[in-house]
């Protein structure tokens, strides 16, 4: 049986101490990322594998527009990272960024311990190729870009889009409305692509579509401006906007789902709390969470494994607030 490699291995190899190749597996300021990159490739030569008492720590990056007071899927998803990481002995560290820090890539968590770096929500590719730069393991959650070299974690929101889209026309629906800024992420993105393709099927024209913004340049929050003639039903890009949406359509003195149906995605708080309760498309966060740790210690293991871009499938829960069309506003 051939011996398991230990850090006193590759310090010897690398003609350093044990201390030095600990430091540098937790990326301490005090080791050069040079030195931290040779005892990387010494480290993945030797096939050292990390062992269940080494203490490994994550470094996970959130927008600050993400993890407003009033934002529940993006709490909920860190704490079921945490929850994860904690099983398998890591140490998970949120650093909040503002989008000044992102506008600047500003990168100023560097000196942080760290094994490696998880970003959630969605960032611009410009920082997230700043992040990338700092050459440690790096997985993106909830979000993605194609022309990236880096592992990834999404939900199928174009497939869900697209099952949200026939559920409302199955219902009788034509006049469909989309609510979300495009193109503001990828998931509003992909959910809007899967919408349009709905429509297409049924020869409907997408383009005459009602498109409602629900955020900013900087993905701050707006209200809803809805338009003087409205369509019989409205896919949300999600439950906050989706609840948001019913409160104004009832202070117009409309009554959902009798007048105006509405679909939200993600299946949290605001779909429950809700007047009517919010049919909506489930994202697994546990699932999400479990996922992008494990995909996590795959790249710390392996710089070189094989990208994976993981998609979730979304679960519709259907609930109060669609109706079967009968005719339009």
């Amino acid at each position: 049986m051939s011996k398991k490699t230990s850090m006193q291995d590759i310090a010897n190899r690398l003609n350093i101490s044990r201390m030095t190749v600990s430091k540098a597996f937790k990326n301490d300021a005090d080791i050069s990322s040079e030195m931290r990159e040779k005892v990387r490739l010494m480290a993945q030569e030797m096939g050292y594998q990390y062992a269940k008492n080494d203490p490994l720590s994550l470094i996970v990056l959130v927008p600050e527009v993400f993890l407003a007071d009033t934002e529940d899927f993006y709490t909920t998803l860190f704490r079921r990272l945490n929850e994860n990481a904690n099983v398998k002995n890591i140490s998970l560290f949120l650093k909040i960024i503002s989008k000044k820090d992102e506008m600047e890539q500003n990168t100023n968590f560097s000196h942080v311990s760290k094994d490696g770096i998880m970003m959630l929500g969605q960032f611009e590719k410009a920082y997230v190729i700043k992040v990338q730069s700092l050459g440690l393991p790096l997985i993106c959650v909830d979000f993605y870009y194609d022309d990236l070299e880096l592992d990834s974690i999404v939900s199928n929101n174009f497939n869900a889009g697209y099952i949200a889209t026939r559920y409302l026309l199955n219902k009788g629906h034509k006049h469909i409305g989309y609510v979300g800024t495009i193109p503001s992420t990828t998931s509003i993105i992909d959910r809007y692509l899967g919408f349009t393709k709905a429509l297409i099927e049924k020869g409907l024209d997408y383009q005459k579509s009602v498109i409602v913004e629900d955020r900013d340049h900087e993905g701050s929050m707006i209200d809803l401006v809805l338009p003087k003639k409205l369509p019989s039903a409205f896919l949300c890009n999600n439950d906050h906007i989706a609840y948001l949406l019913i409160k104004k359509l009832q202070q117009m003195g409309l009554s959902v789902p009798k007048d105006v149906s509405v679909i939200g995605f993600d299946d949290v708080m605001y779909s429950k709390i809700s007047q009517p309760m919010i049919t909506t498309m489930k994202v697994s966060r546990k699932y999400m969470a479990e996922q992008a740790i494990t995909l996590m210690i795959r790249r710390m293991n392996n710089k070189k494994a094989k990208l994976i871009n993981m998609s979730l499938e979304c679960l519709m829960v259907e609930r109060d607030s669609v109706s079967e069309c009968e005719g339009n506003l």
